[in-house]
């Protein structure tokens, strides 16, 4: 049946350029929803619509100027006989615009789809849908008539898509089949529609990952009740193998001989009220009341019952594919698919299992994800960032659950809330790690500071060892709520931070630091060595024998490996900056890779001067082969992004963190004026790349109470900055 001629009325369809941004869709359809105007990103579709409008039908153009120079939009549109309007992104018209349509022409008879929702679409399920069409540049409208309007136009193949038809006043689809129309259904997610409980497909139901006649096509086919396909059709060779697609139980085999549709059948029930079932197969093994898993032998595939193309003498198995339906008890009656027998389209289950994805199976755990770290599809989401933060509630502060990693999948659970998908992720892939981050004093005077002044967080002492045990006892700093960390040097400049290899000290010195872990008491842990990729921390001074990569592993190892029992034991900091002629990456990289194992990590976050603004600066040295290096705090960045993947999900403590310099560019150490919105920027700094860190920094030690340039403890405004941070 031909599409019918639509009614002559007035119609107005806004036209977006091609390059319309997500954020630009959204302040539009903010602005239009009250209006339930239409959309369409093609000209073509904006003539057909206002051509079989009347003449007061207009097409309003956004951001014309983005079509080409000199009114090109408008000019293509009057020598079709189509009136204007312009308007910009926020809302307002174009002053000077001038509409001059011609005598009106026939719009192309091409390939049109437009999606139509009903008029009580909220706002949110606007967003939803422009989000889903967004990147196939899709046209919608809230109009049937505006519809009817563009099928008019369009050639055989053209369609209306129908979101929630059961929210119409009247019956949407019988309105849009007596006028010739071609339609699919669609429906809001919501969660009550895509959760289902735990169902969820788990494998592909045959040998070929194809789809041919989907939900709801070819109306024409079938009688009423039914509007359209009552399942899809997949491509099944004769002879080829038919699997169920989950866990469930047979509660009827049909036999070809009892003349069904469906021919040789099975009926399969699972949980949360689902059933499949699985059609025009040659035979099944099958029995009522067997139970079958997902992925376990169903049948053999042909073309009994009735099929298309019907089979013939000399072929008698053409037509063959599987027929599957899917049901969700109380579907029809919860107005959750405009078809009847509680018949619901099973190719959203499918789709991830079409590409690929594995399905998400045993103890799931919810929570919410990120909407544009995640890449959607059908019943599942897949982390396409390097992870995301699941969190509690929807919104970027909520509590954090765990960290998810790149190619998970996970169950989707609902509707998209403020920014946030509800999704289940399995237990297995969630990994705990901690984004608070706290803070502290450098120094053991610097502790005792912080004990007087009831501050929990971190602090550092740091010891030079030489070859004798010095056993630590901390626990006084330990009860109030202080995290110490014990640096266990060889000694310092121009001693060094551990003996040359060739030493007779070497071994004695690794003795020592075995013997110092196993005899302290109160210390959170310790950390072997410091900077040895600074010539200052090389065995005789900077003209000594050097600390390569491969021997400050060497003697880790050492120790890592008979370190006792519940003691953590941390890799150095090294020196973020050094060169000039030094690659400190690679450095970090050669020692990170020859470690046995670590229990955290430590990173020496500076700023070159006193100016709090150059905390947050992303300015990098201009010369090889610091060029990827950042000059100020962000300095720690790029050496955590080179961290083994192993090392993950271990905590990160700033051990010393400082400005450089005053503002003069000579002076060494705090600038007093400078300082206290220095540390409170720091802060404010770690705070926020938590939020989106791979390591987050879990503790932020400033440099230093006493002993040098640095030191703090003359310094009340700063101290007082430091006390205060929550």
């Amino acid at each position: 049946m031909p599409v019918t001629q639509p009614s002559r009325i007035q119609h107005t369809i806004h036209l977006l350029p091609q390059n319309t941004s997500s954020a630009e869709l959204d302040q539009v359809v903010a602005l239009l929803h009250p209006t339930r105007s239409a959309f369409t990103y093609s000209a073509d579709a904006a003539q057909a619509v206002a051509h079989a409008g009347n003449n007061n039908s207009v097409v309003v153009c956004w951001a014309g100027e983005r079509w080409g120079a000199d009114g090109a939009i408008f000019n293509w549109l009057h020598r079709r006989g189509i009136g204007t309007e312009a308007r910009n992104f926020d809302g307002s018209s174009v002053a000077g615009h001038v509409s001059q349509p011609g005598p009106r022409t026939l719009p192309l008879r091409i390939q049109h789809t437009i999606h139509l929702l009903p008029q009580d679409t909220t706002l949110p399920e606007l967003k939803q849908v422009t989000a889903e069409l967004h990147p196939t540049r899709s046209a919608f409208t809230y109009s049937a008539d505006v519809a009817h309007a563009l099928m008019f136009a369009g050639d055989d193949s053209s369609k209306v898509v129908v979101w929630s038809g059961e929210r119409w006043s009247g019956d949407i689809f019988a309105w849009l089949r007596q006028r010739g129309i071609r339609f699919e259904s669609q429906r809001f997610v919501t969660p009550e529609a895509i959760s289902g409980g735990s169902f969820i497909f788990t494998h592909w139901p045959t040998e070929h990952k194809t789809i041919g006649q989907k939900f709801l096509q070819n109306p024409q086919n079938y009688d009423p009740p039914l509007i359209g396909h009552d399942g899809v059709d997949i491509v099944a060779p004769f002879g080829s193998k038919i699997f169920a697609v989950a866990d469930g139980t047979v509660i009827k085999v049909r036999d070809v001989s009892e003349g069904h549709n469906y021919g040789t059948a099975v009926y399969l029930r699972h949980t949360d009220g689902y059933r499949t079932t699985y059609a025009h197969l040659k035979s099944t093994d099958l029995k009522a009341g067997n139970f079958v898993h997902g992925g376990q032998l169903i049948g053999i595939a042909d073309s009994t019952g009735n099929v298309w193309p019907k089979p013939t003498a000399t072929e008698p198995h053409l037509g063959s594919h599987l027929h599957l339906s899917l049901y969700l008890d109380g579907a029809s009656q919860r107005k959750e698919t405009p078809q009847p027998h509680d018949l619901i389209d099973p190719e959203p289950f499918l789709i991830h299992l079409q590409d690929g994805w594995p399905s998400p199976t045993g103890e799931l755990v919810s929570g919410w994800a990120f909407a544009s770290s995640i890449q959607k599809k059908g019943m599942v989401a897949r982390v396409q960032t390097n992870f995301i933060n699941l969190r509690a509630a929807p919104g970027s502060f909520q509590e954090k659950l765990g960290r998810v990693n790149h190619g998970t999948v996970m169950r989707l659970l609902g509707n998209r809330n403020q920014d946030y998908y509800p999704v289940a992720v399995p237990k297995e892939a969630i990994k705990r790690v901690d984004t608070a981050v706290s803070f502290g004093m450098h120094n053991l005077d610097g502790a005792d500071w912080m004990k007087r002044n009831g501050m929990q967080g971190w602090s550092l002492h740091a010891i030079g060892l030489g070859t004798n045990p010095a056993p630590q006892d901390m626990t006084q700093y330990e009860r109030a709520g202080i995290k110490m960390l014990i640096r266990l040097n060889y000694g310092f400049h121009p001693q060094g931070n551990q003996p040359a290899p060739d030493s007779p000290d070497f071994q004695r010195y690794l003795d020592a630091c075995v013997e110092t872990m196993r005899r302290s008491k109160g210390v959170w842990g310790f950390i072997f060595g410091n900077e040895t990729n600074n010539p200052q921390e090389f065995p005789g001074g900077v003209n000594g024998q050097k600390i390569t990569p491969e021997v400050y592993a060497r003697a880790y190892n050492d120790v890592w490996q008979r370190k006792p029992a519940g003691v953590r034991l941390g890799v150095q900091a090294i020196d973020p900056y050094f060169g000039p002629g030094s690659d400190s990456r690679d450095y970090w990289q050669r020692v990170l890779n020859n470690l046995t194992g670590t229990d955290f990590i430590t990173v020496h976050p500076k700023t070159q001067d006193s100016n709090p603004n150059n905390v947050d600066s992303d300015a990098k040295f201009s010369n090889d082969p610091l060029r990827w290096q950042y000059l100020h705090l962000k300095s720690y960045q790029p050496l955590l992004a080179v961290v083994p993947e192993r090392f993950w999900t271990l905590p990160v403590i700033a051990t010393e963190v400082n400005p450089q310099r005053h503002n003069d560019g000579r002076t060494l150490g705090w600038q007093e004026n400078k300082g206290a919105e220095w540390v409170r920027r720091a802060a404010a700094h770690f705070r926020a790349y938590n939020e989106t860190a791979l390591m987050p920094i879990n503790g932020v030690i400033y440099y230093r109470f006493t002993a040098d340039e640095w030191e703090l403890h003359n310094k009340p405004s700063i101290l007082s900055a430091i006390k205060n941070l929550k």
